[in-house]
């Protein structure tokens, strides 16, 4: 008994249960929601500091805070506080300052001056604790620091134990019992300013919940959840529909119709779990009578819930989630009202559709997607909050619904920024120990009007290009009416219609997207540009954009390996994706960085057919790029995609695009991942792949060669092995559907005898290009014995003719004659597949498509094909002036060694 005062201090000896203060703690970032809360209850409370709020109360007042406390961790009753002993402490901290001399600043601070243990032991010894509680009871001590604080916590926490038990040795000659499960918990507080004492009133933590029988991978806390939803204004009964559309075990929606109900959290603990029981000042009648009235209103409350029932929909991918928010449910007693509750396994890819259904007023949809720290790849999270903003806005929008609010919990604030809010008001968090950021607000419903949509002819004079202008709106009023009867947002509308203006412009949405093609060498640089710059003044006169919404580029010959790199120009630090609708689904389009965008228009046909053909199919994609077509494929209900292409960094948009449309990456079909995403070389990977595809699609570069594998390829020579291996991957009822963008492409004979084959470039053509000089060409291709259900026939891979140093393909290629591909490649008519992928060295992250297969000879009848190969003739162009325009002239008797090159060339 050292050190114990002479005469102690009762705390309580004026203790009034009319008035008496309590001290309210929370987790960090819900003071504000605390406060709510409390106000609800006719209360005012004080944030002290952070986690902890002041307020005074009665009796009746403690009893209601346990029992309906959503959002509150502890009741605490203050004993005391004590001031530690501080000195000044000096310190010299040396720095460089902006001119790089070393610079000396002297730093004053304060520090505890006496010993931290020590002093907590004479500041609870001062307390005369046989005043709070008897002999017969146990008492457990718990004591909290600041990270700041150096101090051995459990030593501390037994001096202050000491200091109790002394002053009942000094008094009664006897000490009460310290145990596991006291009877009286003592929790203490200590910084590196002051200390503090409380008796805990409320036990054990008050954010445990009973009802929670059923977990899921990284549940959301039951008091951050009902946090939340008064952040969002949900207690306030103006919602009538919730939604949840990752709902994992439903701790939004269970805390959401509970706090509807008005269901006294505190009936779910037990009566040994609160710390008040042996308080000397508890009225146990009082708190029974609260307890009974609770029980009996709660029950009263849900019977009547089931007549005016909000809509609350709850959906998640996962099925033992669902299973688990349904077992959740009805261990908190909403068993009445479960059968009004629409619980489905849904992905997030279905929102759209499910929100579209709904009538509501003012709907909320609040969730807690998986982030990369719990659940997912970072690299994909941010994409998955982008498309539910997207699709939670459209879905509503179908709906006509005027109003709704949005609120999304996110690990980086970063994610969170990608969603529609107006005005958002964000709160920083915790669930359990990660960071999250809370997002909340009225969602932006007002449609983003397309600038085609927008576009109304209007009078603009410009001498010096007038004929452009006049071109350009003709087609924009032409295309505006079929854009509208086919949902068409992005789309070509203008493709060097005039031979002054060879450029092309498309429409991604509100974004245009202007490509110069290198001028011929008889057109001199400075008249190229200035012509170039009366295309861009008169694209934004006609179309009223501003200069930050028109992104150009200029297609120029190259050589050597320069294809390969990225934009010179672009900039990792300012990297911009867009989001761009087409056909129900979202697509990440780069308009800087780039030759290409990431989503070629002109196959905007193409991948509808693939994608009515896909439902309930396992899908193939080869060359897949960004994988915009396996996109659709997977939005059209089809059992497995798998998407192969040379280009890891092109894969990682695909599923970038996935996510966009809320498509699970992690989903499983029968034992394998339901979404694939294969860096391999086609060809080897075909050859190497044994299993079979219902349907399959082929949208190969005209020509590619890469520093990944030897030799090239080129589609017109290399496309009969390339169609007879996938033919091998391919179901017997299966279909194939192969493109290609060169546009003197020619199909084998060989695979019109051997398979069905019907040419559908007619189809795949889009209004905004001209079938007469097709862009691209398609062929749909069976297997001929489909309909008489015969065995489909494996052929042969013949082996792939090259030497041990890879130099066979090369001089089996100076036996061919090379196809005059490249000399047509940058006509209007056939655009910009020569380089499918965007350049990249092995520093950078992208590859350019045109990398994606290479040295394949044909597998199958190689002598027929080397002596049809050389007989096609390779012809040179050349622009010649005919009736003031430049013409296209094929120059007889010429051949080209090598074929051109193109990328991309900065515009200053």
């Amino acid at each position: 008994m050292m050190n114990i005062p002479s005469v102690l201090i009762d705390p309580f000896h004026q203790f009034d249960v009319n008035a008496f203060d309590l001290v309210i703690t929370c987790a960090d970032g819900l003071e504000h929601a605390l406060l709510i809360e409390l106000d609800t209850f006719g209360l005012q409370g004080e944030i002290v500091r952070t986690g902890r709020v002041l307020v005074t109360v009665n009796l009746a007042n403690f009893y209601h805070i346990c029992l309906y406390s959503r959002v509150a961790s502890r009741v605490l009753l203050p004993i005391g506080t004590y001031h530690f002993k501080q000195r000044q402490a000096v310190t010299n901290q040396i720095f460089k300052n902006d001119q790089g001399q070393a610079v000396t600043r002297t730093i004053n601070t304060q520090m505890i001056d006496e010993d931290v243990p020590e002093a907590l032991y004479r500041f609870a010894a001062g307390y005369d604790w046989t005043k709070i509680f008897g002999l017969d009871d146990s008492f457990a001590i718990r004591l909290s620091t600041d990270k700041r604080l150096t101090v051995n916590q459990q030593f501390a926490t037994l001096r202050i134990k000491d200091a109790i038990v002394d002053v009942f040795n000094k008094k009664l000659s006897a000490r009460p019992n310290v145990s596991k499960n006291p009877d009286l918990h003592i929790f203490a507080a200590a910084t590196q300013q002051f200390a503090e004492l409380f008796l805990d009133l409320s036990g054990s933590s008050l954010h445990r919940r009973g009802y929670r029988v059923v977990n899921t991978a990284a549940p959301l806390k039951e008091n951050l959840a009902a946090a939340l939803l008064y952040e969002c204004g949900w207690h306030t009964g103006c919602h009538d529909a919730l939604i949840d559309p990752m709902c994992g075990s439903g701790t939004f929606i269970t805390e959401a119709l509970l706090m509807r109900a008005d269901y006294p959290a505190g009936l779910d603990r037990t009566t040994s779990e609160f710390g008040f029981y042996r308080w000397k000042h508890h009225d146990d009648q009082l708190w029974q009578d609260k307890v009974a009235a609770a029980s009996e209103r709660f029950h009263e409350n849900v019977a009547g819930l089931a007549d005016i029932m909000p809509t609350v929909i709850a959906c998640d991918a996962d099925a033992a989630a669902i299973q688990a928010c349904h077992q959740n449910l009805l261990a908190s007693g909403l068993a009445p009202i479960i059968p009004k509750i629409t619980l489905q396994q849904k992905p997030l890819s279905h929102l759209k559709d499910t929100l579209a259904t709904i009538t509501a007023k003012r709907p909320l949809l609040i969730t807690n997607p998986p982030y990369g720290e719990r659940l997912g790849d970072g690299d994909f999270i941010q994409p998955l909050y982008h498309g539910l903003g997207l699709s939670a806005a459209d879905g509503f929008r179908l709906a006509g619904v005027q109003r709704a609010d949005l609120a999304v919990l996110g690990s980086h604030v970063e994610h969170v920024d990608t969603l529609p809010i107006i005005n958002p008001q964000t709160l920083r968090c915790h669930n359990g120990a990660l960071t999250a950021y809370f997002r909340y607000g009225e969602m932006a419903l007002s449609s983003q009007t397309g600038i085609l949509e927008c576009f109304e002819r209007h009078e603009v004079i410009n001498e010096q290009s007038q004929d452009f202008i006049n071109r350009l709106q003709k087609n924009l009023s032409h295309l505006k009416k079929l854009a509208k009867a086919e949902g068409v947002t992005n789309l070509r509308v203008y493709d060097a219609d005039l031979p002054n203006y060879n450029v092309a412009i498309d429409i991604y949405g509100d974004k245009v997207h202007v490509q110069e093609y290198a001028p011929p060498k008889k057109i001199s640089a400075d008249i190229a540009k200035a012509r170039f710059n009366l295309v861009l003044n008169g694209v934004r006169e006609v179309l009223g954009v501003f200069r930050e919404s028109v992104f150009i580029k200029t297609r120029a010959r190259q050589s050597g390996n320069e294809q390969y790199t990225k934009n010179p120009n672009a900039d990792a630090r300012r990297k911009k994706m867009y989001a761009m609708r087409e056909h129900g689904a979202y697509l990440y389009v780069n308009f800087t960085d780039y030759l290409d965008t990431g989503l070629f228009i002109d196959h905007r046909n193409m991948r509808q057919i693939v994608a009515k053909a896909s439902r309930g199919k396992r899908v193939l994609n080869l060359f897949s790029y960004t994988c915009t077509a396996s996109v659709h494929a997977a939005m059209a209900g089809a059992k497995t995609v798998t998407s192969v292409d040379l280009s890891a960094n092109y894969l990682d948009w695909g599923r970038q695009n996935f996510a966009l449309n809320g498509l699970d990456l992690t989903a499983i079909f029968q034992d394998e991942l339901k979404y694939q995403f294969i860096a391999s070389d086609v060809f080897e990977w075909i050859k190497e792949n044994t299993k079979k595809y219902e349907v399959i699609f082929i949208d190969p570069p005209t020509f590619s060669n890469s520093k990944k594998f030897k030799g090239t390829f080129d589609v017109q020579r290399d496309h009969v092995a390339l169609i007879n291996r996938a033919m091998n991957r391919l179901m017997p009822d299966g279909v194939l559907y192969f493109s290609n963008n060169y546009t003197r492409f020619e199909l084998d004979e060989v695979l019109m005898q051997r398979y069905q084959v019907v040419e559908i470039t007619h189809k795949t053509i889009g209004f905004d290009f001209d079938v007469k000089k097709p862009i691209h060409r398609s062929y749909e291709i069976r297997h001929k014995n489909a309909l008489s259900g015969g065995a489909v026939v494996d052929f042969a891979d013949d082996a792939v003719h090259e030497t041990s140093d890879g130099r066979g393909v090369k001089k089996h290629r100076k036996n061919l004659k090379n196809p005059p591909f490249a000399q047509q490649s940058m006509t209007k008519n056939n655009q910009n597949r020569t380089q499918k992928s965007h350049g990249a060295s092995s520093g950078d992250s992208k590859k350019i498509r045109d990398t994606k297969a290479g040295n394949h000879l044909n597998d199958f009848d190689k002598k027929d094909f080397e002596s049809r190969a050389a007989k096609r003739p390779t012809q040179k162009v050349r622009y010649d002036k005919v009736n003031g325009e430049l013409i296209a002239v094929i120059v007889e008797d010429e051949t080209v060694n090598q074929p051109k090159k193109y990328s991309i060339k900065s515009k200053s």
